[in-house]
């Protein structure tokens, strides 16, 4: 059958919208990387004076709100393997463990909010990041609704050597301002600041 002019119109249109909605994640994406790269490069060079790195540390049992979310982390076990929902999640794996970080969320903003950053481990070289787990059933989670609150435990997959029972987990959290990212498209989304976070030290224990 052959096409009509109206047909052709159609197809035109649907082909604009889709290259406006990439056009308009890429901005998004490039406008986040931007920021990120103009305070770095400013900050090389000495220039705005006026940004300074702000850390709050704080202690397990005490809450800390990054804005979107208010997290109390409670623990931090080294484990061969992973276990939840019935099955193995995360099979033993030669030359690493699985350190996992227990944390009470509760999201205080007005959007469901995306996990899998929420907290950023610091100094563990080779750590790969393996998931968010649901604390009572082990199911995976990548998202927190507005107003709910989950205990859940986030999980790296890090070299055997990196970490033992004893030692401290260095945990960082963005904090984070809901922001509007392009006038001209609208929408809102959280940004991490370039600048503050809250820092704490998690005793690391061991599971069987």
């Amino acid at each position: 059958m052959d096409a009509t002019p109206g047909d052709e119109v159609v197809a035109v249109g649907r082909r604009q919208r889709i290259r406006r909605w990439l056009a308009e994640r890429r901005l998004r994406q490039w406008w986040k990387a931007g920021v990120a790269a103009i305070l770095a490069v400013a900050a090389l060079f000495g220039g705005l004076d006026t940004v300074d790195t702000k850390v709050t540390p704080f202690k397990i049992g005490e809450e800390f709100s990054d804005g979107q979310f208010a997290v109390t982390i409670e623990r931090a076990s080294l484990t061969e393997q992973v276990r939840g929902a019935g099955r193995v999640l995360g099979p033993k794996t030669p030359g690493r463990r699985y350190l996992g970080v227990v944390a009470m969320l509760r999201n205080d903003g007005t959007v469901p909010g995306r996990l899998r950053n929420e907290l950023d481990l610091r100094g563990v070289p080779g750590e790969e990041f393996f998931g968010v787990f649901r604390f009572h059933d082990g199911s995976s989670i990548q998202t927190l609704g507005p107003d709910l609150t989950e205990q859940l435990v986030f999980i790296w997959l890090v070299p055997t050597d990196a970490l033992a029972p004893g030692d401290t987990a260095t945990v960082r959290i963005w904090k984070k301002t809901y922001t509007q990212l392009m006038v001209a498209y609208g929408g809102k989304e959280w940004i991490d600041s370039p600048t503050d976070y809250g820092l704490i030290e998690v005793p690391v224990g061991a599971t069987s």
